[in-house]
């Protein structure tokens, strides 16, 4: 017969995973929200009669919205539970892409898309739910948080070929209203039901464990990993954005580009779950090297597969597998380094650099497109950020930069600090 305390670490055990599983289906509510775009690029543009630089513009007005809410986020996270803030998130999202979908101008477009549909990804992002899960998990926290930021992943492979299926067969406006009643309908409730914050005397003294805000941005590390955010971000926006006009451009169908984008997703659970147990084991600063690395041979593997349809989905699977290994590695390494007191706001300030990436990238790429009449360009220009990522990550220095006056259990750090 098992005993009392094994009972009640068992129910906990439950408890976190059922968080993680929680988490891991918020963000993949979102992701449909966050590459839609990429499907009807082309569609939108000729919409609304815009140049790819205008419409990469508009892109990347939204995406810097993002990144400089995110501290914002992080800090409302540090102080209000979670599940607030991407309920309140997930609402903004769905009528901003409702307000987008029924959009007659193109400022109308920019209220929808740069503001509403912005505001609610800032607010849904692995800012909002990192520090939640990092407080549930310390021995196997990189696995939990590769966990959770799959969802996106899963979303893409599971929501980008049925919003293909939708534009084709309603329209890109339609499908945006759509989308933005479901997740509304769905996805705030199932937000406010399912996620939970860890309560109790642990909760308390786990909260008071880490570095200040201060300290986190005097630390060399953090100015390491945001660069490679800043990759990230630059290297994703170009696929997000622009895969399916360079596929179009090489004679390679709509159907197959959004089939393409769902294989990036589903390569990136493989490489997520692969690179979270590898740091749970070995350490996060080598994982997140090799995937910044893959990231960059991922897109010379692109430009030299031409419109040679098997070596493109082979070139995709590889970005793909580095595809949201990135996060969190990175988050991992915050907890780890900077401790849970300001995690949410440590984390949103270096977060924030990646949309920042993501708007110089898609404006840089539309702008590269219609100069020089292709993408060849913004091609070479994202193999290089990812190789240049990779070596600048192997110097971060994992170490904690927080005191601990003793050594935490399994699932519960010491709960102390010092600063």
């Amino acid at each position: 017969m098992a005993s009392p305390a094994t009972g009640t670490r068992r129910n906990s055990s439950l408890l976190r995973w059922g968080i993680v599983v929680a988490a891991t289906a918020i963000l993949a509510v979102a992701s449909g929200g966050r590459f839609l775009i990429g499907v009807v690029f082309d569609q939108v543009r000729e919409g609304f009669s815009l140049s790819h630089g205008d419409l990469g513009l508009v892109v990347s007005l939204s995406i810097l919205v993002i990144g400089t809410t995110q501290p914002a986020v992080g800090w409302l996270v540090d102080r209000l539970q979670a599940r607030f803030v991407a309920a309140g998130g997930l609402a903004l999202l769905a009528i901003g892409l409702i307000i987008t979908g029924r959009a007659s101008s193109v400022w109308e477009l920019v209220i929808g898309y740069c503001v509403f549909v912005a505001l609610g990804l800032a607010a849904v992002s692995p800012v909002t739910v990192t520090p939640l899960v990092a407080s549930w998990f310390v021995k196997r926290r990189a696995t939990a948080l590769s966990i959770v930021n799959a969802g996106g992943s899963v979303g893409q492979l599971a929501i980008v070929p049925g919003l293909t299926v939708l534009v084709v067969a309603v329209g890109w406006r339609d499908a945006y209203v759509l989308l933005g009643a479901g997740l509304f309908l769905v996805g705030v409730p199932m937000i406010l039901w399912l996620l939970r914050e860890r309560e109790g005397e642990a909760a308390a003294d786990m909260a008071q464990v880490g570095c200040s805000v201060r300290t986190a941005l005097s630390h060399r590390s953090f100015w390491e990993l945001s660069f490679g955010f800043f990759v990230c971000g630059f290297t994703m926006a170009w696929l997000m954005n622009y895969f399916v006009d360079y596929s179009l451009d090489q004679g390679i169908s709509r159907e197959t580009a959004g089939f393409g984008l769902s294989l990036v997703g589903g390569a990136s659970i493989l490489g997520t779950l692969i690179t979270g147990r590898w740091a749970d084991r070995r350490g996060s600063v080598v994982p997140l090297s090799v995937v910044y690395a893959l990231r960059g041979l991922g897109f010379a593997g692109l430009l030299l597969a031409g419109s040679n349809v098997p070596l493109v989905l082979l070139a995709l699977a590889v970005t793909g597998f580095s595809w949201s290994s990135t996060v969190p590695l990175t988050s991992a390494l915050c907890a780890d380094i900077y401790g849970r007191r300001a995690l949410g706001t440590i984390f949103g300030l270096m977060f924030a650099i990646m949309p920042i990436g993501s708007a110089v990238g898609s404006a840089l790429a539309g702008e590269l497109r219609d100069l020089t009449g292709n993408y060849t360009v913004s091609l070479l220009a994202n193999v290089a950020a990812g190789l240049l990522a990779a070596a600048v990550t192997l110097l971060v220095q994992a170490r904690p930069i927080f005191a601990r006056t003793e050594a935490p259990t399994a699932e519960q750090p010491a709960p102390v600090i010092a600063d």
